[in-house]
């Protein structure tokens, strides 16, 4: 949801006396602008406190994204492309790639929407070498010279109306007016991020280039080119007091430990940034300084009073953080030759990514980008979270928010996190001798096996625990370890339902946060039955009610079959436990009750059963049985009498 914000105007450079007097802090002035004075209670918003976690793991990505490679450029870089997304499929993306010939900016968008309507997780995509990008024109506004800029946000917003006007000042083709209509916003849907050195081929060849940035994100993400975990915020003379100190808060949502720098002259200066900060361990660079496409001109009103540091002296000191993000106008104008941000992208040894603009203007409402940074969600992410708070009035651009904000873009991979690889994928369980989740088995010592899922540190091993309740999650603390992708209890299980919990760990030790679940039930215990009608000993009329009660702790009375006189008369399924029967034979015969659990186990009784009116006999021989039986036995011993009787 987003933030109810104060709308607010923008803020000009007040001069040094009215702001004694009033003793307002400043409104963020750019190179090139006008500045004037407001009063400061009207510069205040809703912001979010900072909830800066460093552990905090990010969930197995479930998203689709593209990975777009220049066509000419592909046969140079692919082995390193291969690596790279291989490395994106190991975190658990859907990579769709595409290598096929683009021919303009419309076509790029069109490409981009059919993905995002093809693929309902669709979020985003990595353009690898020069592809096609939009350009848009704003006239002279409050403090803002009339310019035409790259604007990547044509690319991200896939429901929007982007027009050519034919407004004065600009070349044909160059957007001037962006709006929505139908119930769709201005808002971007996904987020994208430009690998592309090539303003900087005077230096070394894009393919090069591009090649040594992908090893070093695979570096990163397999557990290497780690920076402490701690961030600079770098604030010149024109912010530094109220602003640097909001800013310097924000940047709180990511990093706890920080090193805020605004004392103008004394230390934010050419000097100071060149040999000193810039080359410090730090992972996070947020620098707040006037400037061109290709320089920081240090000092008030972006004069260069304070010196200025070049792109050249930064590629060769060179700059030693993972990322930066740069409130410098310009700074990421990636297609101007020497660009600051491809400067800082890709010829620093530990250099990620860089967040700015391709025009005047910059970052600001900084929490909206912050916060979902620290909760580890990618760049990209982050970066789409800030546009969908910031583009509206009530931001801190107020309605100047499109002349501040629509430059805004990412040099680098966007699909980075600043916690490096904590995810894990989770792993598949199976049993081969509990094959079935839902049946009962009499085996108490299941065989499990799990499959070993990918990830770019490799997997170490594995968390588990067994146990009866459903949704348990192992951790280093509370499961198993062991290295193998299987288990078996070397105890039986007793009676019940049990479930398996996995959780793998791989080589950077990250752990996963979703378990696997495997559920097993057992039953090794027979169940019981008592014929409780009618009582043994009595006698019964040729058709009779029988009962019986069942015991049954485990898996759960199934089915009762009955016999008569040894021959199955009748199966009752549970819940009965009753049943009629008819026999017209009278005498004495057994009726049998066998019952028979979920799991297949079964109990018997047993009882003999007397017809009324029946003459005594051997319990199952009917008395014209025996009779016959008798007469039979007597005729045959007179006939061997009278044989053996001489002639």
């Amino acid at each position: 949801m987003r933030k109810i914000r104060s709308s607010i105007s923008l803020l000009l450079f007040c001069s040094f006396t009215l702001l004694i007097l009033t003793g307002m802090p400043l409104f963020p002035a750019q190179t090139g602008m006008t500045v004037s004075s407001q009063n400061p209670v009207s510069l205040q918003r809703s912001r979010v406190t900072p909830i800066f976690n460093p552990l905090t793991p990010r969930p197995p990505p479930t998203e689709t994204v593209a990975v777009v490679v220049e066509n000419a450029l592909y046969p140079s870089i692919s082995a390193a492309v291969t690596q790279y997304r291989t490395d994106l499929n190991n975190s658990g993306y859907n990579t769709i790639f595409y290598t096929s010939f683009i021919g303009n900016h419309t076509i790029f968008r069109s490409l981009l929407n059919q993905w995002y309507t093809t693929y309902p997780n669709f979020v985003g995509a990595v353009i690898i070498g020069r592809l096609p990008f939009a350009q848009f024109y704003h006239p002279a506004a409050s403090g803002f010279a009339a310019e035409t800029f790259i604007c990547d946000l044509f690319l991200m917003d896939l429901d929007g109306n982007w027009y050519d006007t034919g407004m004065p000042g600009h070349a044909a083709g160059v957007y001037d007016v962006h709006n929505a209509s139908g119930g769709a916003d201005i808002l971007p849907e996904i987020f994208i991020g430009r690998i592309d050195p090539l303003s900087i081929n005077a230096w070394g060849t894009p393919a090069n280039y591009i090649n040594t940035y992908l090893a070093r994100a695979h570096t990163y993400r397999t557990g290497g080119l780690q920076r402490q975990n701690r961030a600079l915020m770098y604030v010149d003379d024109d912010w530094s007091g109220y602003w640097a100190s909001v800013w310097n808060n924000d940047l709180g949502n990511a990093y706890s430990t920080r090193t805020f720098v605004d004392i103008p002259v004394t230390w934010t200066n050419a000097t100071d940034w060149i040999t000193n900060r810039v080359l410090q361990n730090y992972q996070w660079g947020h620098i707040c300084v006037h400037s061109f496409a290709t320089s920081h001109v240090f000092g008030p009103g972006g004069g260069g009073a304070e010196g200025s540091v070049t792109s050249n002296q930064i590629r060769l000191a060179p700059a030693a953080f993972n990322f930066y993000n740069l409130f410098a106008c310009h700074g990421s104008q990636w297609t101007v030759p020497g660009c600051l941000g491809t400067t800082y992208a890709f010829t620093g040894s530990h250099s990620l990514a860089v967040i700015g603009s391709t025009k005047t203007g910059g970052m600001m409402d900084c929490d909206e980008f912050y916060q979902p940074l620290g909760l580890n969600d990618t760049l990209g992410e982050s970066l789409l979270q800030w546009f969908q708070n910031s583009l509206n009035s009530g931001s801190t651009a107020s309605t100047l928010f499109l002349e501040w904000y629509y430059g805004m873009n990412i040099i680098g991979d966007p699909f980075l996190t600043t916690i490096y690889d904590c995810t894990v994928l989770p792993t598949t369980i199976s049993s081969s001798t509990h094959p079935d989740q839902a049946a009962w088995y009499t085996n108490g010592q299941p065989q499990f096996n799990w499959t070993i899922p990918v990830d770019v540190n490799g997997i170490s091993g594995y968390y588990y625990i067994i146990d009866q309740n459903p949704s348990t999650v192992p951790t280093a603390s509370t499961g198993t370890f062991t290295a193998t992708n299987g288990t078996q209890p070397t105890t039986a299980l007793a009676d019940g339902t049990w479930y398996l919990h996995v959780v793998p760990v791989d080589n950077a030790n990250n752990v996963a946060t979703t378990a696997a679940h495997y559920q097993v039930s057992v039953d090794d215990t027979n169940p019981s039955v008592t014929i409780s009608s009618p009582i043994p000993g009595t006698l019964v009329p040729t058709q009779f009610l029988l009962s019986w009660s069942v015991t049954e702790t485990g898996s759960g009375y199934s089915r009762t079959d009955v016999y008569v006189n040894g021959t199955l008369f009748t199966t009752i399924n549970a819940p009965t436990m009753n049943t009629t029967i008819t026999h017209n034979i009278p005498g004495s015969f057994p009726v049998n009750v066998t019952v028979y659990d979920t799991a297949g186990l079964r109990g018997s009784d047993q009882i003999i059963v007397t017809i009324a009116g029946a003459p005594p006999g051997i319990p199952g021989f009917p008395f014209e049985a025996i009779a016959l039986g008798a007469i039979m036995a007597v005729g045959l011993g007179v006939y061997y009498r009278r044989k053996r009787k001489p002639a």
